[in-house]
């Protein structure tokens, strides 16, 4: 399917069926940090340079694999919401198709060892359990398997809150920095640090050994009033240097999107929400395709900025803009 084909599917299929709505809009208490999420993008604007542009390449290398784009899954859990089975093997499989990296978040052992099956690279980010050997155990379990990294979540440390109603908060605990320091010498894989959004927090993954961060406020679901990403990422790449990975998430729906975050540091987008509509519009081929769509925009995108491949994209191409239409 293209795209406004996907989301015109997705949003007559969840208005059929009532699926996934709650999953996907919610914001915590008054909404605001999902609003931004959504409407950010609109205050940075794009150059155009086209003199000597020619065809971009949105092909890029994480974690030792070469990708055909740099948007990738976020850590994914397994929502099951509206009586649906687990969608993470279509979702994998959907990824693997479009050339890309799967994430995964909460699920067991079963549904982990399926989507490793698929054979798409996949990265495994566990929650700050109380019980910490759990989330060791996960961490053993992922390498076992042939994860391309793993790590954790540093912002759910409270739980989620969608609306006033929290979840999964008696589970949670915050990290200190040494036992991050102790969960980074657990594995071998490259390990990720989810969750950064001040630039505290990015030079204590620095110090710790985290060969990634991601740049977030976890979907718009643990703090009202939440910055987004992009508002802070300059100042962490700043902060962590340039050897770092830096992923940002938070609403990235078109690959435009996806040019504003690399033009601010960002090595990899990844993305939820557009791969949850996706599956609802389609299933396994509506993920590809969502992926493919929001790859041809950024590429054209970036043809049009004068940005030949990832690599060359910087600041230079992005206007702040002080008014939103």
């Amino acid at each position: 399917m293209k795209y406004d084909e996907l989301l015109e599917t997705a949003e007559k299929e969840m208005k059929e069926k009532g699926i996934f709505d709650a999953l996907t809009f919610y914001g915590t208490e008054t909404g605001y940090s999902r609003v931004t999420n959504n409407e950010f993008f609109k205050t940075i604007a794009l150059k155009l340079r086209t003199i000597d542009a020619r065809p971009a390449d949105t092909h890029t290398h994480l974690f030792g694999r070469e990708l055909s784009t740099p948007i990738l899954a976020g850590a994914l859990s397994n929502p099951r919401a509206g009586g649906m089975k687990n969608p993470l093997i279509s979702w994998a499989m959907g990824m693997k198709e479009a050339g890309s990296m799967m994430g995964v978040g909460i699920t067991g052992s079963k549904d982990f060892a399926g989507v490793m099956d698929v054979g798409v690279p996949t990265y495994r980010i566990s929650k700050p359990f109380k019980d910490r050997k759990k989330m060791v155990a996960e961490m053993k379990e992922a390498e076992a398997l042939g994860a391309v990294a793993v790590g954790t979540d540093i912002d759910f440390v409270k739980g989620g809150k969608g609306g006033y109603k929290t979840f999964f908060d008696a589970e949670m605990a915050p990290l200190t920095s040494e036992e991050l320091g102790e969960l980074r010498q657990e594995t071998e894989l490259p390990f990720i640090v989810k969750g950064v959004l001040h630039e505290d927090d990015a030079a204590k993954s620095l110090k710790i050994g985290a060969d990634a961060i991601v740049v977030s406020n976890h979907r718009a679901m643990v703090l009202d009033f939440c910055a987004h990403a992009l508002e802070v990422l300059p100042l962490v790449r700043e902060v962590v240097g340039r050897e770092m990975v830096i992923f940002a998430d938070g609403g990235f729906m078109r690959g435009s999107d996806v040019l504003k975050a690399l033009a601010m540091g960002a090595n990899g987008i990844l993305v939820g929400q557009a791969i949850l509509l996706a599956h609802i519009a389609d299933g396994q081929m509506g993920v590809r395709d969502m992926i493919n769509e929001m790859t041809a925009q950024l590429q054209r995108a970036m043809t049009l900025t004068g940005c030949p491949n990832v690599k060359s994209v910087d600041g230079s191409i992005l206007v702040k803009r002080n008014f939103v239409l």
